[in-house]
């Protein structure tokens, strides 16, 4: 029996291109299989990916399914589509996803920007660190020896303290050089990409991107006709393991109950007060589909404000911490020159 060939996951960027350009061959008339046909012809290091969606595409598979056959999309994106084709409205939906791949890759890059400084500034302090310390100071401990000076307290204090700051210079040091390998780790490896997005997800950030996920699904569904219970409960589908999973399923159980969709989503804080002042004028005027809609769009922009907030601390830490690690550098080499020139001068 053949083995069947590992197929590579695509990454965010890929993602995106692919949504785009499936998108755009809809809008020209361009059939799914006809489409993933013509992306075969120059798809480079997704080749085996299109070979396998249009293998099943020819026998009669949709797109969806044909994407969830090849094994290495995310399930956000296989339910989207999954739910374009059901609704009718498939083209949107690709184009939204296109989107959002291509916010999830510049938030990625973003993230490989950010520890690209504070691990050539580490890998430099631990090269001037070694080198004082494995060159610099045994010299001035020989000269001293040499000179014959026995230290005084107060060079014996100021030796104590270089020798402190030396060791905990080389704990910070090696704290920020397995920070540089852990950061590497989480945006190289599958396992570190899953691992940041569990720590990601329980941010304000992530919340805000799933309340505009929540927004984006239930505008496309609720503008395709889908009766409201029907569209809260896939939505509910799309947050599966998201931090809002477990307030969009009560907000479902809810509107199963008899509550109005406005009420459910006030009562479960789904959205904040300003947000929900903009759902209940759409609700009152309705165009519920359109006030999601609008929200989406609010909630997304507060995701990138939030996040931009988030990285920007964090740069501000890695430059304390460079900071302090190049004071004690720093302390360690004068100190103990200080107290022995204070000995050979005493």
């Amino acid at each position: 029996m053949p083995v069947k060939k590992r197929i590579p996951q695509p990454d965010d960027s890929q993602l995106a291109g692919l949504c785009r350009q499936l998108a755009l061959l809809l809008r020209a008339g361009v059939g799914s299989e006809e489409g993933v046909e013509l992306l075969l012809e120059d798809s480079g290091q997704l080749t085996d990916l299109f070979t396998s969606m249009h293998q099943s595409l020819a026998e009669g598979a949709s797109l969806s399914a044909s994407m969830e056959q090849a094994g290495v999309f995310p399930s956000y994106l296989l339910q989207m589509v999954d739910m374009g084709e059901r609704t009718g409205r498939l083209e949107q939906v690709l184009f939204s996803l296109a989107g959002y791949y291509d916010r999830q890759a510049d938030t990625a890059r973003a993230l490989r920007r950010a520890a690209a400084y504070p691990a050539g500034m580490a890998l430099l302090i631990l090269i001037l660190f070694g080198t004082l310390v494995s060159q610099v100071l045994p010299v001035f401990r020989r000269v001293f020896e040499q000179l014959g000076g026995a230290p005084n307290s107060a060079a014996h204090a100021a030796l104590n303290l270089g020798d402190a700051a030396q060791i905990a210079a080389w704990i910070l040091t090696i704290l920020l050089g397995l920070g540089v390998i852990l950061a590497l780790a989480f945006s190289r490896t599958r396992r570190g990409r899953q691992a940041a997005r569990r720590l990601f997800a329980r941010t304000r950030a992530r919340r805000a991107v799933d309340r505009s996920h929540f927004a984006a699904a239930m505008a496309l569904m609720l503008s395709s006709g889908l009766p409201v219970e029907e569209a809260a409960g896939r939505a509910v589908g799309l947050l599966e393991g998201a931090g809002l999973a477990r307030q969009a399923a009560a907000c479902y159980n809810q509107i199963q109950s008899g509550v109005s969709f406005y009420q459910a989503v006030a009562q479960t804080g789904l959205f904040s007060s300003i947000q929900l002042g903009l759902l209940r004028a759409g609700s009152r005027a309705g165009a519920t589909d359109q006030a999601m809609d609008e929200l989406a769009g609010r909630c997304a922009a507060e995701a990138e404000q939030k996040l931009d907030a988030m990285l920007n601390r964090f740069e501000y830490a890695l430059v304390v911490l460079l900071c302090l690690s190049i004071g004690l550098v720093l302390l360690s080499v004068m100190l103990p020159l200080a107290g022995m020139l204070s000995a050979v001068g005493g």
